[in-house]
């Protein structure tokens, strides 16, 4: 039984064996790590949160959008934890793990969990809901479970999974959305089993209501199991205000406590503002393009490389991000230990060559690309300046505008258009993050159709348990994914978000998924 240990560049220890991430002892795992703090936790208060999203779903298996997080761990528990700013595996709902052989999960559960409606959390609910997820018609984290054959409760308090071939990203999705434990009391209950807006979980919050595009209210659990003491905070109110610089100025009036999800613009305004924090963190978030090449002009190889060869990214990361990012043709930033040394560079910015493929490809006049993009100030602007350098190729964006919450149904399900711009990411292991966008069986792959060759690239990413192996695979599989422009990355994004003086012990980490098991609000600073 091994642990994976990551330092603080987000590179697992040479020592690290990924076999698994076991927790040693039964210790409880506090969100975000343990941080010093400047003062004694106060206990009390409503934590007012502004965020430019609406949710596409409260249920963790049906929503689909990284923004969804802004409320998901409030109100949920997974099976195991992480820490928000190094990626190491920590205990939560299940205490300990390890692999018993290469393609067998065994986890040893909590005990005195209750759900929000006090439906006790053991064996039998965990079963419940991994099977859900597999199951569900309307799941959409059944490619993160791929490969589960059989999951059996041997004890009371023991979960073991049983996989067709070795998954070393497994303890990372059970971390993720796939290992959300929700109360299969409140599941039976709903009309087709439906809990969109009807969350129960075992987290810190429970839910109270959800008016769309402008409230989400969550209060204190009582009965939450981490101990009496926590959560400190009485309750979260998300206020959703999707202008960007009305939601930063939220903040800097006195309305807000926080603000989530910003851009480059707000955090460089706040930072001239007194008594305001604003932070710009390293971010497994990036902005791409997602391509359906599947048909159309995108099936063609060279228009999709044109498109990456017309991007000048250094100028993209300048300007929208105003040198806060990272410009990048990877998935991931530089410093991340899946990051390959050929993969960030991979399309220097070359519109002669983009001229030269598209010519090649039977467009020598330039070729329209139906695209998708969110409707926000922030998004419009990103979509004018990307569709500025294309069309200095010949490459014409003809775009609709689409709300997050509906663009995802509108090009991946629906497959109405070539291409979606919009940020992703915020995966907690790296195999993972390739299989939700580029695998048939990904919600973000529009065509569901995977070249020769990547699945063999992938499944060897997933099956080895040595850490330089799998580092090397993982550096194939990036490199492949690049060499045939699979999409169209612009740049990482940093974990932006500011707030007063009085938000303590908050880390917007580089998942950009918050939590707030331990923050509090010191009235007097």
């Amino acid at each position: 039984m091994h642990r994976v240990l990551y330092d603080n560049t987000l590179r697992p220890s040479r020592r690290s064996v990924l076999m698994g991430a076991a927790a040693v002892g039964a210790g409880m795992m506090m969100p975000g790590g343990a941080r010093a703090q400047d003062a004694t936790p106060q206990r009390g208060g409503t934590l007012r949160v502004s965020m430019p999203y609406n949710p596409a779903s409260l249920d963790p298996i049906t929503g689909r959008n990284l923004p969804d997080f802004n409320s998901l761990y409030a109100l949920y528990d997974a099976l195991i934890g992480f820490d928000d700013e190094t990626l190491e595996l920590q205990p939560m709902l299940a205490k300990s793990w390890e692999w018993s052989d290469p393609s067998t999960l065994v986890l040893e559960l909590q005990e005195g969990v209750r759900f929000h409606d006090d439906t006790p959390f053991d064996a039998e609910a965990v079963v419940f809901n991994l099977r859900r997820g597999l199951d569900y018609e309307r799941s959409n984290v059944k490619s993160d479970l791929n490969g589960v054959e059989e999951v059996e409760a041997t004890g009371p308090m023991q979960v073991t999974l049983r996989l067709a071939a070795p998954n070393a990203a497994l303890p990372a999705i059970l971390s993720n959305r796939a290992g959300c434990m929700v109360s299969p009391t409140a599941v039976q209950a709903a009309e087709g089993g439906n809990i969109d807006r009807a969350p129960v979980g075992t987290g810190p919050f429970r839910f109270v209501e959800w008016r769309d595009n402008d409230l989400i209210r969550v209060e204190r659990f009582d009965g939450y199991w981490q101990g009496p003491e926590l959560p400190y905070l009485d309750g979260i109110e998300y206020r959703i205000i999707n202008e960007l610089n009305t939601a930063a100025r939220t903040v800097t009036s006195g309305q807000a406590d926080l603000a989530l999800q910003l851009a480059a613009q707000q955090i460089m305004v706040a930072r001239r503002t007194d008594n305001i924090i604003a932070t710009a963190t390293t971010s497994m978030t990036y902005y791409t393009a997602f391509f359906n090449y599947a048909r159309g002009p995108l099936e063609d190889v060279r228009v999709r490389q044109a498109m990456n060869y017309a991007l000048n990214r250094a100028d993209l990361q300048q300007v929208l991000m105003m040198g806060l990012g990272e410009a990048t043709c990877s998935i991931f930033p530089s410093e991340f230990w899946a990051s390959g040394p050929e993969a960030k560079d991979y399309y220097p910015y070359d519109p002669d060559r983009a001229r030269e493929l598209l010519a090649e490809a039977g467009y020598p006049d330039g070729v329209e690309i139906a695209t998708l993009s969110w409707p926000d100030q922030a998004a419009m602007q990103r979509t004018e300046i990307i569709g500025n350098q294309l069309a200095q190729v010949g490459i014409r964006l003809n775009v609709t505008p689409v709300q997050p919450a509906q663009a995802i149904q509108v090009f991946m399900i629906e497959q109405q258009g070539d291409m979606l711009i919009s940020p992703t990411g915020g995966n907690p292991d790296p195999s993972l993050a390739f299989d939700r966008q580029f695998s048939a069986t990904a919600l973000r792959n529009a065509g569901k159709v995977e070249l020769p060759g990547y699945r063999e690239l992938l499944d060897a990413t997933m099956t080895t348990y040595d850490f330089d192996e799998r580092q090397q695979k993982l550096f194939e599989l990036e490199l492949f994914v690049a060499e045939n422009a699979l999409h169209l990355p612009q740049y990482m994004s940093a974990g932006m978000a500011i707030q007063t003086g009085k938000v303590k012990d908050f880390t917007f980490g580089i998942l950009a998924a918050p939590r707030f098991h331990t923050v509090w609000l010191d009235e007097n600073a």
